[in-house]
């Protein structure tokens, strides 16, 4: 069982949060730099971090060689953020790809991962090897990080306000259940299940191309055009939590069956970037739908920016359809200011990720905006890996 970090008196639980905060930024520092950061005298800095046993571990300035004035004297006491008292875990189940991330509490990431169904499974299966897959993963973990704090599932669909997945196009099977029932449940690991593109949305909000702003949609550039919706900061999920399925518009023809797939739709992105006709025809008639569903949304909500997400929303080729398309509709409301999505592929597993550390650090702190943050690096450069193995048309 997971016991809580913090036991102080609800009046200091703010002031022991941002003396962990800022120790949590600095990584170790001494009294005095704890107060400057906070400014917290020191003795109360000493009092909130006594509180805080298993995340702040106290050392001295000898441990480090060295003393706090040149002629020497006694060492200042330093105090480190113990990264290493537990860990948190993201995983995507998407059509055919489930993508895991974990970091410990510290921020730093401890896996990246990928596992390709090449067959379209049902849902309880796919589930049933994710869990496999989970338990080795929080196994090894355990034995140099600690406790499993907390678990954060993506999955395309949504989960109702009766707590049921309410819609789940890839794995029908999983309809009308909960998400304990299909086995998404890990003891007493805490654990959000949340729609994909609100989870990317959230990764976008936190480290991507939406930072600077607090209402925006992050809408999927593909075969189905949907969006997680950000209002003033928060995640905007509807009375049946299903804001921003454009898709279940009846609005014309749909994209062709092959777009469904990532390895037959970069056929044709490639022939419309040489020139075809075709192609080029086939992305028009796309951007058309796209941007209609897109600009109603837009007069919804009054975003800030409209994000394009999805394995293809860096193509220019598509992406610049949408961009002309919208302006044209929007010409007598206002310019709409259009991103591309940072995180093609791991949006969602690092939005659930992002949600699971922040879901722990209430637990831990009871502070909800605890500022959490990930050091993405490693995710960037596997990103980067993940962009030169999928083949790139001219002008990208």
């Amino acid at each position: 069982m997971t016991v809580p970090a913090f036991g102080g008196a609800p009046s200091t639980r703010p002031t022991t949060a941002a003396c962990a905060a800022a120790l949590r930024g600095l990584g170790e520092a001494t009294l005095t730099q704890l107060a400057t950061a906070t400014g917290l005298s020191r003795p109360t800095v000493k009092e909130r971090l006594a509180e805080l046993p298993d995340l702040v571990e106290v050392t001295t300035g000898a441990s480090h060689g060295r003393s706090p004035t040149p002629s020497g004297g006694r060492p200042a006491t330093r105090f480190r953020f113990r990264g290493e008292h537990g860990f948190v875990i993201g995983a995507e189940i998407g059509k055919h790809t489930e993508r895991i991330i974990a970091c410990d509490i510290g921020g730093r990431i401890l896996n990246i991962g990928e596992h390709h169904e090449p067959q379209p499974l049902p849902g309880r299966e796919r589930i049933a090897g994710l869990r496999e897959r989970l338990g080795r993963l929080a196994a090894r973990l355990r034995t140099t990080h600690g406790s499993w704090l907390g678990l954060g599932v993506a999955m395309t669909g949504g989960i109702g306000p009766d707590g049921l997945i309410s819609y789940s196009p890839h794995h029908p099977d999983l309809q009308g259940r909960s998400p304990a029932e299909v086995g998404l449940a890990f003891g007493e690991v805490p654990v959000i299940v949340e729609h994909d593109l609100n989870a990317a949305a959230v990764a976008e909000h936190w480290y991507g191309a939406a930072r600077d702003a607090e209402t925006f949609a992050l809408v999927l550039a593909w075969h189905q055009v949907a969006a997680g919706i950000v209002l003033d900061g928060r995640i905007h999920r509807g009375g049946r939590n299903m804001a921003g399925e454009l898709n279940l518009i009846d609005d014309g023809p749909a994209a062709p069956a092959h777009w469904a797939e990532l390895e037959s739709v970069l056929p044709v992105l490639e022939a419309a970037d040489r020139g075809d006709r075709d192609s080029q025809a086939e992305l028009d008639r796309f951007a058309d739908r796209a941007a209609r569903q897109i600009a109603y949304l837009t007069l919804a909500i009054d975003p800030q920016l409209i994000v394009l997400g999805g394995p293809v929303a860096g193509r220019r080729v598509l992406t610049d359809r949408i961009d002309a398309r919208l302006a044209a509709l929007l010409r007598r409301a206002y310019p709409l200011e259009l991103a591309v999505t940072q995180f093609p592929v791991f949006g969602p597993s690092l939005g659930v990720l992002q949600m699971a550390l922040s879901s722990t650090f209430d637990t831990l702190l009871g502070d909800p905006a605890f500022p959490a943050r990930i050091d993405i690096g490693p995710l960037l450069a596997a990103l980067a890996d993940h962009r030169r193995r999928v083949p790139q048309p001219a002008g990208v």
